[in-house]
């Protein structure tokens, strides 16, 4: 504890605090501010990774050759399934290649730590770098994807939206304002109007007062097919 002031960036700190190691069996480690479990765990990680890599093993490649071949799947289809396998199987045999020139010293404790630093420095999207690593795998990964309770379409896939356009009179006007709508759109009206065929499109006028002639339709519902056009003239 401290009698000081100091800034907070985010209240996650006030009930997720950051749990670090200053001593070993009384004896305290000689690193200020103590070692972040967090950084244990990345050095941890780095240092298993750079093992599985130096030993250059064919499987081992293949097998991130496919984790990049469905990740690229699932945002660029064929191509991006080809282009991200292809990487992940050649970046592998070249990082063991390259691993394999440096000593021991430099593979197996300054390597793990740079990164491990490196790893906890990083706030994607102001986050840890794993939590941020896990929602993005998770999101590529994850069958359907819903926002606001309707499935989100797949990369590269055109979603037309059609929404509801209300034409009425409101308490701005007692009468119809001008617009034009293309379908596929359904237009509901507040009052009755005369709907008149012209060239192709469909004119809308107010129906009190209007006297009808052949072809016109006196409605309140509209259904526009798809490149319909409707316009209201008041």
């Amino acid at each position: 504890m401290s009698d000081s002031p100091a800034p907070i960036r985010s209240y996650q700190r006030l009930f997720k605090p950051d749990r670090r190691i200053y001593q070993i069996d009384g004896r305290r480690l000689p690193v200020p501010g103590g070692v972040p479990l967090e950084w244990l765990a990345w050095a941890f990680g780095a240092l298993v990774g750079i093992l599985a890599l130096s030993q250059r093993s064919l499987l081992l490649a293949l097998t991130i050759g496919t984790v990049g071949a469905l990740l690229g799947a699932g945002s660029r289809g064929l191509i991006g399934a080809l282009l991200a396998g292809g990487a992940g199987f050649l970046g592998a045999l070249a990082a063991g290649v390259l691993l394999g020139w440096l000593d021991w010293p430099l593979r197996l404790l300054i390597a793990p730590a740079m990164l491990a630093t490196f790893a906890g420095q990083l706030s994607p999207d102001g986050r840890a770098a794993h939590r941020y690593l896990a929602s993005w795998v998770g999101m590529r990964l994850r069958a359907a994807r819903r926002s606001l309770d309707r499935p989100l379409p797949a990369d590269g896939e055109t979603q037309v939206w059609a929404p509801r356009v209300w034409v009425a009179p409101d308490h701005h006007s007692p009468v119809l304002q001008h617009g034009r709508v293309q379908g596929p759109a359904r237009l509901v009206f507040g009052r009755p109007v005369v709907v008149i065929g012209r060239r192709g499109r469909q004119v809308v006028r107010p129906a009190a007062g209007h006297r009808m002639r052949p072809g016109e339709r006196r409605v309140e519902v509209i259904e526009l097919a798809p490149e319909q056009v409707v316009e209201v003239r008041p």
